[in-house]
């Protein structure tokens, strides 16, 4: 049979190759021209976590923004602010109020917002703001030198005095023009606020009147998605807003325009079955990784749904022994990608070259993929074009071990033959060891599905498989 080159996607049944149904902790690579292969794609793990310092108390936020305070990164841990440097040692800055928090800069300003009260942080003192006309703030921006907030479930904004956060008068705020739903979040991008409602969204921009100086200029609201599920399931990446709709599917909106991202079911299931309160908790955010542009939607106590923008492409992320997927909150900060895990206290860097997940753990990575095979073809053996490298000195992942199971009732869950094979992987600079012999699995219509695990601390990359064909060691 031919060789089956990684393909990403199972949705045309005339091309021949190994098509991922599901990857978790998995993704797919596009490979350049110039690699030296006759393939495509790739399959390669997902970043791991590197511990960075630990702030004692659980984390509530994270916040980095340049031009505020030089770039500094911030975080809310307990109810201390902490400023933490480039070589991550945290310094004590002061206390504000329990719970989660949010975070905007004017100039060069620090405005954090927790449990309806707001505080300002100027380099030297932090401050709380007790102007008696500010008004309980949810979720809140900057945008033409002043600060747009709102309380929760209300659809009225306010702002505040120009270049002075701690500065507000009672007539100054605005409600929706189109609809009365209550805002959820406020999103600045590309000079003009997103105002996410419940049913709806309404774009207000910065005009020259003193006394209403933010107005949906366009008197239009975009209602597509439904509104936007919680004010936590909206991440920002560029001039584009990623976000998971009332109505459960994901989106991507650029200007006026709101295109909904390729459906994953699996996530809409996962979505429709938690409680209202647990989808207001539902966390998003979006990072560049290379070429790669991600979202990531992290629905509590589950497994993260990831899309990558380069691939139009859907994985999961999970980490060993939780079920769910641990990191929580997300910032750049140095160059880097760094992340607090729901309930720790920890921060953690987040890169492709490290392959250990929180707490050190091995990470557990499975690919369930189809290859299109002719019906009722004989399958004897079963070859990966599987390479390694990075590969420990000592102790796991020195000898590297690949698991591989088969259906042949075209599920994507492992049986009914259940057969777990352990194989070899290659060696460092090798391809294609891990081979099965003696298979005799009699392939159906639907094409040989394939479970592809790997624990081992170490990077790979997966382009494809033989199927009976004897192929040995070969040098890279």
């Amino acid at each position: 049979m031919p060789y089956a080159p990684v393909i990403p996607t199972a949705d045309n049944r005339r091309k021949t190759g190994m098509a991922p149904l599901e990857l978790s902790n998995w993704f797919v690579q596009p490979v350049l021209n110039d690699a030296g292969k006759t393939v495509s794609y790739e399959l390669i793990p997902t970043p791991g976590f590197t511990e960075e310092v630990d702030l004692t108390d659980e984390i509530f936020g994270l916040f980095q923004e340049p031009g505020v305070r030089n770039g500094e990164l911030f975080v809310k841990a307990g109810t201390k602010l902490y400023s933490v440097s480039s070589s991550f040692v945290a310094t004590e800055i002061g206390t504000l109020a329990a719970g989660e928090a949010e975070f905007a800069g004017l100039r060069d300003r620090l405005y954090i917002s927790v449990a309806t009260r707001l505080w300002r942080w100027n380099g030297s003192t932090l401050t709380e703001v007790t102007d008696v006309d500010l008004p309980d703030v949810d979720t809140f921006v900057v945008l033409n030198q002043r600060i747009v907030s709102h309380a929760e479930d209300d659809d009225t904004y306010s702002w505040s005095e120009t270049l002075d956060g701690t500065d507000w008068e009672s007539l100054s705020f605005g409600t929706a023009e189109q609809s009365s739903d209550a805002i959820k979040r406020l999103v600045k991008v590309s000079g003009q606020i997103i105002a996410m409602g419940a049913s709806g969204h309404e774009i207000l921009r910065a005009v020259s009147s003193t006394t209403l100086p933010f107005q949906n200029v366009t008197n239009q609201s975009i209602d597509e998605s439904n509104g936007v599920l919680g004010k936590y399931a909206v991440a920002k990446n560029g001039d584009k807003v990623y976000l998971v709709g009332g109505d459960h599917a994901s989106y991507v909106m650029s200007g006026f325009s709101l295109t909904p991202l390729p459906a994953n079911r699996e996530l809409e299931l996962v979505l429709e079955d938690l409680s209202e309160a647990d989808r207001a908790n539902v966390r998003c955010w979006s990072y560049n990784d290379g070429t790669h542009e991600f979202f990531v939607v992290r629905p509590p106590s589950s497994k993260a749904f990831v899309y990558d923008r380069s691939t139009k492409l859907w994985h999961t992320r999970e980490t060993l022994g939780l079920g769910y997927y641990a990191p929580k909150h997300y910032a750049r900060a140095y160059g880097q990608h760094v992340v607090a895990v729901e309930g720790g206290s920890k921060l953690y860097t987040m890169n492709r070259t490290t392959y250990s997940d929180i707490g050190g753990d091995e990470i557990i990575r499975k690919a369930t993929v189809r290859l299109r095979t002719k019906e009722r073809d004989t399958i004897g053996s079963f070859t990966l074009d599987l390479k390694t490298f990075d590969h420990p000195q000592s102790g796991q992942g020195a000898a590297p071990t690949v698991m591989v199971d088969f259906s042949n009732n075209g599920r994507a869950v492992p049986g009914p033959l259940d057969n777990l094979h352990y194989l070899s992987a290659p060696a460092q600079g090798q391809y294609h060891r891990p081979c099965i012999f003696g298979i005799g699995i009699i392939a159906p219509a639907e094409g040989l599905t394939a479970h592809i695990s790997v624990s081992d601390p170490l990077g790979f990359t997966l382009s494809g498989a033989w199927i009976n064909e004897g192929i040995v060691d070969v040098a890279a």
